[in-house]
């Protein structure tokens, strides 16, 4: 059955069979820890360039090879070597490698896999055909070609389990064996032939969990010799006289074989879980952390630390910048510097979008390996790993470390949206608060310069046909018109300060009453029609204010009670003592405040009517907040008993004030 190219189909039928609705368009190569799997690979290479198919190289993690770390280093050299010649790398971990293959095959829709024939002598041979027997036998549909190795190619694990022997492990079981004998013979003697059987099993068992297979064996084999030896007739000889005693010794023999193997499986098994654990727990626990995490600084901190703790090895990270060059981005002692070799290989894998470095095809002398990371939308950065000599020497995990990579391009990505979306909506708002403040510059300001200047031209061109009475209107207007005009100029120039954080409250003690007086006096002209109540108790404590600033939050809150409220409505100003500070209160029988409009009113360019000719920029209540808030006390508006407004702003005291004249003294 063997062709001239050395691919022998061993399941021709099965092929015929196939499915012919779907399209043959991927194979699927088996690749395990033998030197001659290079050929087999090589020769699957050959096949899908002559089908024009993709193809996926395959290893099965089973507890068998766990038993050498040489097979793990000669896995990852073979898979490294599939993906230099462009295949698809898939690592599985299961208990039944050909189970496992042909389950993923059918899952992939592959209809072709290529497996190599083991080499060996006959014996040897058989037992490694277990898999690809069962491989074939259990197809049904699938393709299986059969590749022969290289001549003069020899297993690495038969040399890998003898360089990989444990003297010490061997030694220990010597001893266990020799313990087992001394106590069966001190508490059973030679008369009680099963009790010692038990013993001795029970030895084996202990040298298998504790030492490993090769110890287990060898006390298998010495457990066997020494109850011939010792304690079946003829003594002190290994020949028997009775042929049940024989029997006994031959059953004890195949019995702590099997143990011993049923011990080894178990023991395998937990470490496959062990390390499935560990895997898992370290993905979940970085995905955890970066989905928790805002920022692609901290992001990076997070990525290099877990990349680090999981792989032993150094990690650099390079984002694009705006014009789209990679820039390397360095943090902590986890992390390496790039230099001009490493950036000529990540702008390869940015270009090419194709790993490079270490144990790749492309630039495979650098100490570094680069991975692309990518996101939903496409590439976000590179990952570079530099492993240390350990790790690179037994490095099998490049299929973890790019699901690793897969984790912090996600993450990246999100960040970088996080972050647009964060640039967009500041955009957003400059552009309203921009509208808003040309709005103000339009209506608000240019009135009262339109007035100002229409007064000023009057007089100077008709000064000689207008009386004393009429020239003092005009000043009278262009004055007060100049007034809201430095009102509003003072406004914004407020407002920036707050925006920016360059207003700090310079605070001192002050009496309520002084700043209540100073804001009445210099709104005095436009109170003149209205009804000012003013209720201070007089054991009002001082207050630690900047003055200046209070008194702005007292005059903006009189101007909004006098712009919104009907004329000659009555306005009172109140204050309270309250639990760690005073509440000051500015009450007016105005419309009130729309309970929608409460949460929005000191917002900045909020206005109660905000097509009203004498509305302003809307910056005196976000002003007061502003001012209130610096203070470390707040702000808010409710509606008056009677109807009307009461806005109410609190001034926390903190210290013990100085006595005002005698007048009153901190508790």
């Amino acid at each position: 059955m063997k062709d001239d190219s050395g691919l022998s189909n061993l399941d021709a039928g099965a092929a015929d069979q196939a499915d012919m609705s779907r399209p043959p368009d991927q194979l699927l190569v088996c690749v395990g820890s033998r030197v001659d799997c290079e050929h087999v690979i090589r020769a699957a290479k050959e096949l899908a360039t002559t089908l024009k198919s993709d193809w996926i190289a395959i290893h099965v993690e089973t507890p068998a090879p766990l038993r050498s770390n040489t097979d793990r280093r000669s896995v990852a050299h073979n898979m490294a070597l599939a993906e230099r010649l462009g295949a698809e790398t898939v690592r599985l971990v299961g208990l039944d490698a050909a189970e496992e293959v042909l389950r993923y095959a059918r899952e992939r829709g592959v209809d072709k896999v290529v497996v190599g024939r083991p080499p060996g002598r006959r014996f040897l041979a058989n037992l490694r055909r277990n898999f690809l027997l069962r491989l074939v036998s259990r197809s049904r549909g699938l393709a299986v070609h059969v590749v022969s190795g290289e001549p003069g190619l020899t297993s690495v694990t038969s040399h890998a389990a003898a360089r990989a022997w444990d003297w010490r492990a061997f030694s220990y079981s010597l001893v266990a064996v020799l313990l087992s004998t001394v106590l069966s013979a001190v508490i059973f003697g030679r008369d009680n032939l099963s009790d010692v059987i038990i013993i001795y099993v029970s030895c084996v068992v202990f040298v298998s969990l504790r030492y490993g297979y090769g110890a287990a064996l060898l006390a298998t084999a010495l457990s066997a010799l020494s109850l011939d030896f010792i304690f079946v007739k003829p003594y002190l000889s290994f020949s028997v006289a009775d042929p049940r005693d024989a029997l006994t010794v031959v059953v004890m023999f195949v019995g702590a074989l099997i143990i011993s193997s049923l011990t080894k499986r178990v023991r395998d098994q937990s470490n496959m879980a062990r390390q499935r654990e560990a895997i898992t727990s370290m993905l979940y626990a970085m995905s955890r952390e970066l989905a928790g995490t805002l920022g692609i600084d901290t992001m990076l901190r997070v990525t290099i630390r877990h990349l680090h703790d999981a792989f032993d090895a150094k990690i650099a990270v390079l984002l694009p910048d705006a014009s789209n060059e990679l820039k390397s981005i360095a943090v902590g002692p986890r992390s390496f510097e790039i230099d001009a070799a490493d950036r000529e290989i990540a702008a390869y894998v940015w270009q090419n979008q194709q790993s490079a470095g270490a144990r790749t095809e492309n630039f495979p002398s650098s100490s570094a390996l680069f991975l692309l990371l990518r996101g939903s939308r496409g590439k976000v950065g590179i990952l570079a790993v530099k492993p240390s000599g350990r790790q690179a020497a037994d490095s099998g995990q490049l299929q973890l470390l790019r699901t690793f990579a897969a984790q912090v391009g996600s993450a990246l990505e999100r960040g970088q949206l996080a972050e647009a979306a964060q640039r967009a909506q500041v955009e957003i708002e400059t552009e309203r608060m921009r509208s808003s403040l040309l709005s103000s510059v339009s209506h608000d300001l240019r009135t009262p310069l339109g007035v100002i200047t229409g007064a000023i031209s009057t007089l100077l061109q008709d000064e000689r046909y207008l009386d004393t009475e009429a020239k003092r209107e005009l000043l009278d207007s262009a004055h007060e018109e100049a007034e809201r005009l430095n009102r509003l100029v003072g406004n914004l120039l407020d407002m920036t300060r707050l925006a920016s954080g360059a207003l700090r409250p310079k605070k001192e003690w002050h009496p309520l009453d002084e700043l209540v007086g100073v804001a009445l006096n210099r709104l005095e002209a436009r109170l003149q029609a209205r009804e000012v109540t003013v209720n201070l108790p007089s054991e009002l404590p001082p207050l630690p204010i900047d003055a200046v600033l209070v008194e702005q939050v007292l005059i903006n809150l009189i101007e909004n009670a006098i712009k919104y409220t009907p004329l000659g409505s009555p306005i009172e100003l109140s204050a309270v003592a309250i639990s760690g500070g005073v509440e000051i209160s500015v009450s007016d029988r105005g419309p009130g405040i729309p309970l929608a409009q409460r949460g929005q009113i000191f917002e900045k360019f909020q206005r109660l009517k905000p097509d009203a000719s004498d509305g302003g920029t809307g910056l005196g209540l976000a002003i007061c907040r502003g001012i209130v808030e610096a203070h470390g006390g707040h702000i808010g508006v409710d509606d008056r008993a009677g109807g009307g407004a009461v806005f109410r702003f609190v001034i926390p005291i903190d210290g013990v004030p100085p006595a005002m004249g005698g007048a009153w003294q901190h508790e």
